[in-house]
């Protein structure tokens, strides 16, 4: 079984006695871009271990799955990189059974960053479950076949946000969750593989589980076009459902 966690851009996947905790796009590391833009604030790293305690509590959990960007620095390790990574890993292995990772486009050199216990799975995803089987992306290259032909994909990458505007013209963005419907066949085709049927697969796009990563509005005009299987033209795009994190359907 599947589901949301309310309030929060994560997903609990129970099957059996297996419970996983999902989530994507931590951008450890995202103090330092900030604070040379002038902005100051705290070790952003533990408040996300503090939401990740909390939910990992609540439905005792005893597996983590992030779908990648774990963190924020591209094409080279920083410096905060070896001062928060290792110790976050670490303190997770404490919380979880098994710890995985599925490899996003900041994760160059991730490998050297965390504990050994960690998995590290193929960028191009993985398949979890048996009698539901889900495939699990990060989203910025294309799924692997298996992926794909599931029937159903989560991924994240697109940071995806609803931009409102109140009667005096003042803008705000909030994060969303994009559900869509995809075809199998036709998506397997563009991504280069052979096969399907021409069945229809759901797709679901996960917010940031970093409140502070920014996003584009979803409701700008090309917001979609983010990531291969999302400007493929296999999505369903126009009947997308669109949540904020606290449920509201926008």
């Amino acid at each position: 079984m599947l589901k949301v966690v309310p309030g929060e851009a994560a997903l609990i996947f129970k099957e059996q006695e297996e419970c996983t905790l999902l989530i994507s796009d931590l951008h450890l590391g995202l103090e330092k871009e900030m604070a040379k833009k002038g902005f100051r604030i705290t070790s952003y790293s533990t408040k996300i271990l503090d939401r990740i305690n909390v939910i990992a509590e609540r439905y005792r959990a005893n597996r983590i799955i992030v779908l990648g960007d774990v963190k924020h620095s591209i094409g080279k390790v920083e410096d905060i990189d070896w001062n928060v990574l290792p110790w976050f890993f670490e303190t997770l292995l404490d919380v979880f059974a098994s710890v995985e990772v599925v490899p996003g486009n900041h994760d160059g050199g991730i490998r050297s960053l965390i504990p050994s216990r960690v998995k590290v799975h193929p960028s191009d995803g993985m398949i979890i479950g048996t009698d539901e089987r889900v495939g699990v992306t990060h989203g910025h290259s294309w799924p692997s076949r298996e992926v794909i032909s599931c029937g159903r994909i989560v991924m994240g990458h697109s940071h995806f946000r609803y931009e409102m505007r109140d009667r005096f013209g003042a803008r705000s963005k909030e994060a969303v969750w994009l559900f869509a419907k995809y075809d199998v066949e036709k998506l397997l085709s563009k991504a280069g593989y052979e096969g399907g049927t021409g069945e229809v697969g759901e797709l679901m796009v996960m917010p940031p589980f970093n409140n502070l990563v920014g996003g584009q509005a979803i409701n700008a005009k090309g917001g979609f076009d983010f990531g291969p299987v999302l400007s493929s033209g296999t999505v369903d795009v126009a009947g997308a459902d669109i949540f904020l994190l606290d449920g509201t359907r926008v």
